[in-house]
């Protein structure tokens, strides 16, 4: 496998008429590391995609593939790959034959071809595959060859597009831990697709979240799930029940905060200042105890209980409006109905701005 190579964005915009699909993008991924763009439909995720790959090309600013600016070359002049969410695998032609088909065009010899992209099925974890058809694949196993073809070109850069979203739950968990382990074995600087948020936690040593075009916040998946920059990234990375607090005092990286009549210490914030913000907190922080009348505290009651193996989902109608907790299936959840109060765990709250 080649070197690994870093992608830059400097100031990169795509416009399509009078659409700003992508507006002034900066980033860099670095040699060796799985970067994933995440965001809602029509974000600009697939675009930016698009532009690393050379099949769109930006109306405005800089794209550099290690060190040679590749912001007008095409797609055959960048040493990159693609790996497709439809696989895109030849129907007539049998495993070999796809996984090589890029070597074809190379000048190596047909015995090299051969021996390449077996060494590619075996990295994949389908040696003895080659003779088959992709109509006798399983959809996890074509998505296989289709990383494998990817690979055994050695690009620089291999981008996957939502390479996952046609297979089963089951599948992509398995899929996508795959994926992560070829990454970090051969070393291969990647850039990811998905609109899963799940997905970009497992498998990115940087997550860039996009809205509207542009980037609403970049870290490693720990950073923007601890600390979101915003409303929109609390609640679009894991999810987030978004509350209305008051800020009454502030100590370096955290703050006291005041949710209703209840206060909660020692939340992490950005750079806020005493006064309005947004308590983001996790349903998995949410603690839930019986009510007591005359007690101090946020208080709710019980909408719906809903069991789901391994957890309860509990909707609960507050002041705050409708929040989200979940509580471990070993304990025995509240009643419909029932008259509860919340209080918060150390971990998995922000504050925001308003």
């Amino acid at each position: 496998m080649k070197k690994a190579a870093a992608v830059a964005f400097e100031s990169v915009s795509r416009r399509f008429g009078n659409v700003l699909a992508v507006d002034a993008v900066t980033f860099r991924v670095e040699p060796g590391t799985l970067c994933t763009l995440l965001g809602p439909s029509g974000c600009g995720k697939t675009t930016t995609l698009r532009m690393i790959a050379g099949l769109e090309l930006p109306s405005a600013g800089r794209i550099l593939i290690g060190d040679r600016d590749v912001s007008r070359l095409s797609a055959a002049e960048r040493d990159v790959t693609m790996v497709f969410q439809s696989y895109a695998l030849f129907p007539h032609m049998n495993v070999i034959e796809n996984v090589g088909y890029g070597l074809a065009v190379g000048n190596l010899s047909r015995e090299e071809q051969r021996a390449r992209a077996e060494e590619g099925l075996r990295k994949v974890g389908l040696a003895g595959y080659g003779t088959r058809k992709p109509s006798e694949l399983s959809g996890g196993q074509q998505q296989r060859v289709a990383v494998a073809r990817a690979m055994v070109l050695e690009p620089q850069v291999l981008l996957f597009d939502e390479p996952l979203s046609n297979l089963d739950a089951k599948l992509r968990r398995s899929m996508r831990a795959d994926i992560r382990a070829l990454q970090r074995e051969h070393e291969i600087t990647a850039v990811y697709v998905t609109h899963d948020q799940e997905e970009a936690l497992a498998v990115s040593d940087k997550v860039v979240v996009m809205r509207e075009g542009r980037i609403a916040q970049e870290g490693t998946p720990s950073d923007l799930y601890e600390r979101p920059a915003d409303r929109f990234v609390a609640d679009f990375i894991g999810g987030a029940n978004l509350l209305d607090a008051e800020i009454v005092a502030v100590d370096g990286l955290f703050a006291t905060a005041r949710v209703g009549a209840a206060t909660v210490e020692r939340v992490p914030q950005h750079g806020l200042k005493p006064g309005p913000a947004t308590l983001a907190i996790r349903p998995t922080a949410m603690r839930l105890s019986p009510a007591v009348a005359g007690a101090a505290g946020l208080v709710a009651r019980v909408l719906g209980v809903t069991y789901l193996g391994g957890h309860f989902e509990i909707v609960l109608g507050s002041d705050q409006g409708e929040l989200l907790a979940i509580v471990e299936a070993t304990t025995v959840p509240p009643a419909t109905g029932a008259a509860v109060r919340i209080d918060f765990a150390p971990h998995g709250m922000a504050l925001v701005p308003r």
